[in-house]
């Protein structure tokens, strides 16, 4: 709640959007978005939270607001909601902040599957529009101290040291949240290495755009870039060419994301 770098494109968008709209927002936790969509001047938000303590806690802030007759709280997965739930009418503009960086931790893209196909209007405004997802090939340190040795995935957080990159941001995949998409993704892409090294790493990031002009690239409480190991390092020269394949369900976790670097 206090990153601006990551709520403030998100109010941005909400500002845009909300003025006299029926709004959905998946998950609420704080209730932050829902009760700034209301501060925008929505109609109707409709919000959903699977936790109950956090739903409680939601609650109190939007009493607090007075904000108790425009928002309704959802006691359910946004998976499960019903056109019913939302009075049988479809939203005029969707937010949903379920983002983790690649879609690997969170479930957005089956959310957003479901709100399409469900409860939001066939114009209607989402938030965010569309993932990039890129990588770079990269050598990280995986020895500390020279004592210790931890070859796994890690977030870069302020203060950690990033990686030494050894070729270009390459876009991976881009994924349109106005589409209903695939809940797995399987892919080779090949490209240069920009120097000599050893490749041992991949690092990846998914930037956003969050809607129409407003974007939002990474922070370290939402879609920090991560640090993916490779099973097997790869002596590169510059100007070799190496194949990347990647193959992972969205939701499912760092430890079965698979990835794999051939030198061509």
């Amino acid at each position: 709640v206090s990153d601006s770098k990551r709520v403030t494109p998100f109010k941005l968008a909400i500002q845009a959007t909300c003025k006299d709209k029926r709004v959905f927002e998946s998950g609420i936790g704080s209730g932050i978005m829902s009760i700034l969509a209301a501060k925008a001047g929505a109609k109707k938000v409709y919000a959903t939270e699977i936790d109950s303590d956090i739903a409680d806690f939601a609650q109190e802030n939007i009493n607090k607001n007075g904000f108790q007759n425009i928002i309704k709280i959802i006691r359910k997965d946004t998976r499960d909601v019903s056109i019913e739930d939302i009075e049988n009418e479809k939203v005029d503009v969707a937010i949903a902040e379920n983002l983790s960086t690649w879609e690997v931790n969170e479930p957005e893209i089956a959310v957003f599957n479901h709100i399409n196909e469900v409860l939001l209007k066939a114009d209607g405004a989402r938030i965010p529009e569309v993932i990039h997802n890129y990588f770079e090939l990269a050598n990280s340190k995986y020895i500390f101290e020279n004592s210790v040795e931890l070859r796994t995935y890690y977030f870069e957080f302020t203060g950690i040291p990033s990686p030494e990159i050894l070729s270009e941001k390459t876009l991976f995949s881009e994924i349109d949240l106005s589409k209903m998409n695939p809940s797995k993704t399987e892919k080779s892409v090949v490209v240069e290495i920009l120097k000599d090294g050893v490749v041992n790493s991949l690092r990846l990031t998914s930037p956003l755009k969050v809607f129409d002009h407003i974007t939002f690239d990474s922070s370290d409480s939402l879609m920090p870039p991560v640090i993916i190991p490779l099973d097997k390092d790869l002596k590169v020269l510059r100007g070799n060419k190496v194949k990347l394949v990647i193959e992972y369900n969205f939701e499912n976790g760092w430890n079965k994301f698979k990835c794999e670097a051939i030198l061509m």
